[in-house]
């Protein structure tokens, strides 16, 4: 168990991190906001995960780890790892998009480090790392992640598209979807995800934009993230109890669209009708007591849902004219 302090108070937070293995090595990113805090670290297997300090949600990200080492300016983190010095432009992106993060990783042979290397320092673009002799090497990466950072951090992104546009690498491109994304800007996030053909994401990010209130956007990018219960608390906090609804059955989660439908006494008819379309399709009969029980004395009028629907999709638009 790691146990977190505040330095501010010196007193644990309510939030320690368990792991099943032995844990040898450990180091917080560089940034100024507390919310922005990550820790890496490296187990007994050698293999190296990613957590956020005050959300531990424990990912693994590489094995066969030598060491590792955060950059001193921004959020870049690089690893010596079978060989070959692999850095992570903006490990942020796990919690957005797993492939981009994939995508925004560059590695380069580290043949010459040999066995056992301890990385020292890494500051801007160059890596410092100690071989198991004593004697030191550095290494570089591409100056260009470091430049983007810059732009990012002032909300830029004119300027950093211009220079993605120049320097023409996918690492490069797929780092700033993954920033835009983190940071809601919508516009760049379709420009970065056509660059590296991304054609689904570019879809979807269009079905973003031209969806009708701010709930609705923050909902569908939690989705994006594959956050399905935060999606889920947006759209309920703003009572769009029709988008909860639809989100769920969507996935599949028909118990829940229920659920939300008989305690906000809404579309219950409208989750019934969906529900019966699809075992009408798979050619399979209701076995569901409860949806047995709402269907029993209810008269499906897809035309009245469809009504319905409408009529809650004009109120969010009017709603947020």
């Amino acid at each position: 168990m790691v146990k977190i302090f505040d330095i501010m108070s010196g007193k644990p937070t309510n939030v320690p991190m368990e792991h099943s293995t032995e844990i040898l090595e450990m180091d917080l990113n560089q940034v100024e906001m507390s919310s922005e805090r990550k820790m890496c670290f490296i187990d007994s297997n050698r293999d190296m995960f990613l957590t956020m300090v005050h959300k531990p949600e424990i990912l693994k990200i590489c094995n066969m780890v030598d060491s590792f080492q955060w950059n001193d300016n921004n959020d870049m983190l690089t690893a010596l790892s079978d060989g070959k010095l692999k850095t992570w432009f903006y490990p942020n992106a796990i919690y957005v998009d797993r492939d981009l993060m994939n995508k925004a990783m560059a590695q380069k042979d580290a043949n010459d480090v040999g066995k056992l290397g301890s990385i020292t320092q890494f500051n801007g673009n160059l890596v410092t790392v100690r071989r198991l002799d004593g004697s030191v090497a550095t290494l570089g990466i591409s100056p260009y992640p470091k430049m983007l950072y810059e732009h990012v951090d002032k909300a830029d992104f004119e300027k950093a598209i211009r220079m993605c546009r120049f320097v023409k690498e996918q690492t490069l491109w797929a780092c700033l979807a993954a920033m835009s994304i983190y940071c809601r800007e919508l516009n760049t996030v379709e420009i970065a995800l056509a660059a590296i053909d991304e054609a689904d994401k570019v879809q979807f990010i269009n079905y973003i934009k031209e969806l009708p209130s701010e709930p609705s956007r923050n909902a569908a990018l939690a989705l994006y993230c594959k956050k399905y219960s935060e999606a889920e608390g947006i759209l309920l906090t703003a009572r769009l109890f029709y988008r909860a609804i639809k989100l769920n059955i969507k996935l599949y989660k028909w118990d829940r669209a229920l659920d939300i439908a008989v305690d906000n006494r809404t579309h219950v008819d409208t989750v019934v009708a969906y529900r019966q379309r699809y075992l009408t399709q798979q050619s399979v009969t209701e076995t569901n007591e409860k949806f047995l029980q709402y269907s029993r004395d209810l008269e499906i009028d897809w035309t009245a849902i469809k009504e319905k629907i409408r009529a809650d999709k004009d109120r969010e638009e009017e709603a947020n004219k």
